[in-house]
């Protein structure tokens, strides 16, 4: 079967675009007669027997990759959940090294399940991930990337062979993507010096190198090992490996990801009400612009018709407190920097980050529900607003949640 087009239908289901291709595969977004969102994953007409094993293996394994099979035919497998898109494409450069080690421990977590019952998945590239509406990565199913790539081990892109300490290697590659941000080189190291990521924690750098030697034997020789020491990293001297020619640099015990330059603040209009600078209680990164928060607030007002004067909440506001960066994101993982009013009962004030544009309507309403929630039982907050940038993207008021669908408060 050919590979199918855009807003066409295949075996009852509205198929859009595709997602992404694996060797003789397609795998589109659709939707099924019940209004269901699912994937369509198509064979290709002219595949290898081994490429129509892995198309077969999607169904096989299903349980194991953690997918619900619909529905099932010679040429077109459905499946939930939908892709939305994949893991290489997700927002790395704005997430906190936690965020994406999360992440990275969610597709790990998966691997893990395979090799429970046996079975390698193969090469782990960013661009065979699948991700969901809530950015949750998953697989389809396993061997689906080519063999070759950065992410390929070295003996099978040489040898054809695959097993569990080949998938080590290519789960330490993607590390290195999830940790930089950005493709891994071509390594001709047996073990790998990775000089280009000292400004990285040491620990991550170490967990890297052990996983992505050349040598099988030098590497991690099972899944739970890695994740253990992915787990503690912050622990440098104690996980991965060193390498003889390369001081471990970063190893502070709060050893972070270098900061990126702050974007320079828009100037401001010249209606804006002027804000005194406010003295912070101790240095802290990215700080949350008291301007920018004014404006998102000045925003809320405007489009839920509170009934009280902007320079009132100004003055209650001139008491802003930042939460911790571990405190903002107990809130939610797509918060970037929260404030809360140190008045009493106090408002939540938190910025999202470029990851929220890509969540459905309903799984934003979600998210805000569960932290306006989670902020009222943690610090009895009564009020709070969520922005992005200037404009207010949700606000809770009045015990009613609402999201606005533009980030120009437009519900």
């Amino acid at each position: 079967m050919s590979e199918t087009a855009t807003n066409a239908f295949v075996a009852g289901v509205l198929v859009g675009k595709p997602i992404f291709r694996a060797p003789g595969i397609v795998v589109h977004g659709g939707l099924d007669g019940e209004d269901r969102e699912v994937a369509v994953i198509v064979l290709q007409a002219v595949t290898t027997d081994g490429q129509k094993l892995n198309f077969e293996n999607i169904a096989r394994y299903a349980d194991t990759s953690g997918i619900e099979i619909i529905k099932e035919e010679p040429h077109v497998i459905l499946a939930s959940p939908e892709p939305k898109g994949i893991f290489e494409d997700l927002p790395w450069g704005s997430w906190p090294l936690e965020q994406r080690l999360r992440h990275f421990r969610e597709v790990a977590d998966i691997v893990l399940r395979f090799h429970a019952i046996g079975v390698p998945v193969g090469t782990l590239s960013p661009k065979y991930i699948a991700v969901d509406d809530a950015l949750k990565p998953f697989m389809l199913g396993p061997r689906l990337a080519p063999r070759s790539g950065p992410y390929v081990p070295p003996e099978t892109a040489s040898e054809r062979r695959i097993d569990l300490r080949s998938d080590i290697y290519s789960l330490g590659r993607l590390l290195y993507f999830v940790v930089a941000g950005g493709e891994p080189p071509r390594e001709p190291r047996d073990i790998p010096m990775l000089e280009e990521l000292g400004s990285f924690p040491a620990g991550l750098v170490r967990i890297i190198r052990k996983a992505t030697c050349r040598n099988p034997d030098e590497r991690y020789q099972c899944l739970d090992e890695l994740i253990a020491d992915v787990g503690r990293y912050r622990e440098h001297a104690g996980v991965g490996m060193t390498h003889p020619e390369v001081e471990d640099r970063n190893t502070g015990i709060l050893s972070v990801v270098p900061d990126a330059p702050e974007e320079p603040e828009p100037a401001s209009p010249p209606t804006e009400l002027p804000s005194d600078p406010v003295k912070q209680a101790s240095p802290v990164t990215n700080p949350m612009s008291f301007k920018r928060v004014f404006r998102a607030l000045g925003l809320a007002i405007a489009f839920a018709g509170i009934a009280f004067l902007a320079n009132d909440y100004l003055a209650h506001s001139s008491g802003l407190k930042l939460l911790s960066a571990e405190d903002a994101n107990q809130l939610s993982s797509f918060i970037s920097e929260a404030s809360m009013s140190e008045g009493r009962p106090p408002t939540l004030f938190a910025q999202v980050d470029e990851s929220w544009e890509l969540l459905s309507e309903e799984r934003r309403r979600e998210e805000a529900e569960a932290l306006f929630a989670t902020a009222k039982k943690k610090w009895g907050t009564r009020d709070g607003f969520l922005h992005r940038g200037n404009a207010i993207v949700a606000q809770y008021w009045d015990y009613e949640v609402k999201i606005f669908g533009s980030l120009h408060g437009d519900e």
